[in-house]
């Protein structure tokens, strides 16, 4: 891991977060129930403008203020190499939002040597800012939020919503939905982190890959709300690559159990 000798003023940083949140809001409530195009990735998932046109704001507004740092992108980066990054999905829950549902969210994280330091994850429908800098707690607007203490018999676990990850690990997510009290498909992976962070749900599991954009900024709130955020073995991992050991994220309590389905029963 690099040493980097740039200094980071939290406070800073957090403020242009909450605006660039403010200012994604104000592009998707352009598009939000209308008839919108899109195009298909490589990935087969969709891609609208309201997605284009907030990522390329945000990389904007990252060379105007932080010319400096670079910026990870879920369909554009900017100098992504560097050891500060700005790792941003301006649409988590692009297929909600083009359907009309109300469950789409734009999430950021200021990633210093892969680890995020700052977070910001801005409901688009409600208006609502979850946000958290490292050491100093997660928050909803300006409200502290914290984490359940449900055991696994109790747990409420969140799912993945794509069905070619559900249906092609279906064994291993049926042995962990045994354990727990119940387990439901969930839209979004910034939006499974927060129904966490608030204590409203209890544990996500990815098995397999995920990207860095999904996943940064709920890394650094579901922790500083009193959770836990791993890969499948129980490890750290970098936020700015791919996370090829899938991740599991929870409250905590429930995460051991987890990480001993997965590992004795995979």
């Amino acid at each position: 891991m690099k040493n980097s000798s740039q200094h980071i003023n939290y406070d800073e940083a957090l403020e242009f977060a909450k605006l660039l949140a403010l200012d994604a809001r104000k592009i998707t409530m352009k598009y939000y129930r209308t008839n919108l195009q899109y195009i298909t990735k490589n990935d087969t998932s969709p891609v609208t403008v309201a997605d284009q046109q907030i990522n390329q704001l945000a990389i904007d507004r990252v060379k105007e203020r932080f010319p400096n740092h670079g910026i990870l992108g879920e369909e554009q980066s900017w100098q992504p190499d560097r050891e500060i990054l700005w790792v941003c999905d301006p649409i988590d829950g692009t297929i909600a939002f083009s359907m009309g549902e109300p469950i789409f969210m734009f999430s950021i994280a200021l990633v210093k040597n892969g680890i995020p330091i700052v977070a910001v994850a801005g409901d688009l429908a409600s208006g609502g800012i979850f946000w958290a800098t490292k050491g100093g707690g997660a928050y909803l607007n300006d409200s502290s939020i914290h984490v359940s203490s449900r055991s696994m018999n109790e747990a409420w676990l969140a799912f993945p919503a794509n069905l070619r990850r559900l249906y092609g690990n279906q064994p291993m997510y049926q042995r962990i939905a045994k354990e727990a009290y119940q387990a439901h498909v969930v839209h979004g992976s910034v939006n499974k982190g927060v129904l966490l962070a608030q204590g409203l749900s209890d544990g996500t599991i990815w098995l397999g890959s995920c990207h860095p954009w999904d996943v940064a900024a709920v890394k650094l709130i579901v922790e500083e709300a009193g959770g836990k955020f791993t890969d499948l073995s129980g490890g750290e991992q970098r936020f700015d690559d791919e996370l090829v050991d899938g991740a599991i994220m929870s409250n905590g309590i429930i995460h051991d159990d987890i990480v001993d389905i997965i590992k004795n029963k995979q």
